[in-house]
């Protein structure tokens, strides 16, 4: 199987973007370069088409032959972005074939993104004690201060978890606006869900209306999480107030003493009514903010209340570091 050389990609991306930046489309010549990209399994140009005409670009991968050697050429955001945009139009056999691929890259990245940093903000060290493991990055640097050649009790180092009792809500903006950084957006919902998997968490999704994806009690693992946000269905307009008012529902259900709301949003408000007074009754609201084109103004507004803290997501953030911040 051959692949297109660079430039002869690069055209064909070019062409689809001159087209789509005309005032009135010529859907012939779009549905013809969908057809161009497709023959010469260029997937990139299949995921700028799906951008603003998903259901093309579904038919075309639905016709042409998505073997794994061609998805192979497709990786992580690019195939997350492209699964996003047309999954709802795919075949159940193209949409399985994908998740397979899919859902085990996004489990391994958030349990790397956990490791490197996250980890280390809810676990403490701790002196050895039979039964514990040992942290041997740790354990040798203690055993090279003290100048021992072998390990005795004194020089093990363990790491045992932080004991906190919380309840924790998750709120994930699926609305149409926030869709460009879906990438971003599921690693973090998949690396929070690690960091707290041991406590009361609630997975929330909102547009216009709110769904609980991941009801408070209810155990879920990793692999199934992010099998569930994935298969979020984007759309509708952004109605904050709905989404807050059950994420408190949700912490009603739990007797925790410490309280928190994690959303992830661009804070841009289309319907609903003001969402302020309902965020004064949340404990502790860390606003995960996914700007998109533009600051809005209600951002500070929101930032302004003293149980609100902010943190900006885009599609250069370093989630070992933002993620470690929300969870401390």
């Amino acid at each position: 199987m051959t692949f297109p050389s660079k430039d002869a990609g690069r055209m064909i991306i070019n062409e689809i973007q001159m087209e789509l930046g005309k005032r009135q489309e010529d859907m012939a010549k779009i549905i013809e370069l969908a057809k161009q990209a497709a023959e010469s399994k260029n997937l990139d140009a299949l995921r700028l088409i799906a951008t603003n005409y998903p259901m093309i670009a579904a038919k075309i991968m639905n016709d042409m032959d998505m073997s794994e050697i061609v998805l192979e050429q497709l990786q992580g955001e690019d195939l997350i972005q492209l699964y996003s945009r047309t999954k709802k139009h795919l075949s159940f056999q193209l949409r399985k074939k994908m998740l397979d691929r899919l859902i085990p890259f996004i489990t391994e990245q958030a349990k790397a993104i956990y490791r490197r940093g996250v980890s280390a903000s809810v676990s403490k060290y701790v002196n050895y004690e039979p039964g514990l493991a040992w942290e041997l990055e740790m354990t040798i640097e203690k055993m090279m201060s003290n100048g021992r050649l072998a390990p005795n009790y004194d020089s093990i180092v363990s790491k045992e978890p932080i004991k906190k009792k919380r309840s924790i809500v998750v709120c994930i903006d699926k609305s149409l606006s926030v869709l460009q950084l879906i990438h971003q957006i599921v690693l973090m919902a998949s690396v929070l869900s690690l960091s707290v998997k041991k406590e009361n968490f609630s997975i929330i999704v909102f547009d216009s209306e709110s769904t609980v994806l991941k009801p408070i009690h209810k155990y879920t693992n990793p692999e199934e999480l992010v099998e569930l946000i994935l298969n979020i269905e984007s759309g509708g307009k952004t109605n904050l107030e709905d989404a807050l008012k059950l994420a408190l529902d949700q912490l009603k259900l739990s007797s925790s003493r410490e309280k928190i709301v994690y959303m992830i949003t661009d804070l841009e408000r289309t319907i609903g009514g003001n969402p302020l007074p309902i965020i004064q009754k949340i404990e502790d609201l860390r606003v995960i903010y996914a700007r998109t084109y533009r600051r809005v103004s209600f951002v500070d507004e929101v930032i302004s209340l003293s149980n609100v803290s902010l943190i900006e997501l885009n599609f250069d953030s370093d989630l070992v570091e933002l993620t470690t911040k929300l969870i401390s």
